[in-house]
């Protein structure tokens, strides 16, 4: 493995993810503020390129300014039309280099793509300028940011027992094609055993599960490179900092008898060797 490279594309080592927001749609008649979950850094170090991409926080379908709501009496009632729209799916994006990756988790999940897919799922546009407008990102960096070792339990444990915000860094990368990732994202869960687990006779250990992440398949080349995305989770445990786990949203199937139904699930366990840094920011004064 590579060490971390000091640069990123956006020139920000490591983002407050608090304070820090994309704009995917930015026109006069409708821009969208979205807060952003985690950032992902894909090198290309057969051409010596660095672009960082965005995972948005993932919103309901909606009827958008309530073009179709009734706020009259008949609107209160049952089976009324209301902001969300019936039936709903969840939506959320990756956006970068002016293209993004648009996901549309429904209810209908029958008919799937060449991908294994529902064909609503995935919808990737190489270019989002002529329809959405130039994307607008408010980047902050983190402030008073310090490093904390990822392969020992006592500094992450006393930033953890602080109230410090953590974010990590996970670099993977694929020999092959050349191409690196940093997937950098704030981290939402951490399990602390100070006893050491399962049992005092074993040592102290912190492990992270945090998502939702953009996870890149880096084992081939894509035309437009938004197009490598998943949608992940991913784990960590301070007694392999070598490693990360990861466990990707695809079509699944429900076990037996019921194995002829599918759903979107996040499934596919699976461990690649990885370089992990941790970050730790400071409650503000």
């Amino acid at each position: 493995m590579q060490e971390f490279p000091t640069g990123t594309s956006d020139g920000i080592t490591c983002l407050d993810y608090a304070h820090s927001y994309m704009w995917p749609y930015n026109k006069a008649r409708d821009s969208v503020r979205v807060a952003i979950e985690s950032r992902t850094i894909l090198y290309d170090d057969e051409a010596g390129t660095a672009t960082a991409y965005y995972l948005g926080a993932s919103c309901k379908s909606e009827d958008t300014y309530g073009v179709n709501k009734d706020y009259g009496e008949t609107g209160f009632r049952p089976g009324a039309n209301t902001l969300f729209v019936d039936p709903n799916y969840d939506f959320t994006w990756i956006i970068g280099n002016g293209s993004a990756v648009i996901y549309r988790r429904g209810l209908d999940v029958r008919k799937t793509s060449r991908r294994g897919e529902p064909v609503t799922y995935r919808e990737v546009r190489a270019d989002t300028t002529e329809t959405w407008g130039e994307s607008r990102l408010q980047l902050r960096p983190a402030t008073g940011a310090y490093d904390i070792p990822a392969d020992e339990f006592e500094p992450a444990a006393r930033a953890t027992d602080a109230g410090d915000a953590i974010v990590a860094q996970t670099q993977i990368e694929d020999a092959d094609t050349r191409l690196r990732a940093v997937i950098e994202y704030p981290v939402k869960t951490m399990n602390v055993s100070r006893a050491g687990y399962p049992s005092d006779r074993d040592a102290s250990v912190w492990q992270i599960d945090t998502g939702p992440v953009g996870v890149p398949d880096l084992s081939r080349r894509y035309d437009a490179p938004v197009t490598a995305f998943s949608l992940g989770f991913i784990a960590t445990v301070s007694r392999h900092p070598a490693a990360a786990d990861f466990v990707l949203e695809q079509l699944t199937a429900l076990p037996s008898p019921n194995d002829h139904v599918s759903v979107m699930h996040f499934s596919g366990p699976h461990s690649l060797r990885a370089t992990n840094r941790l970050v730790g920011i400071p409650m503000p004064a």
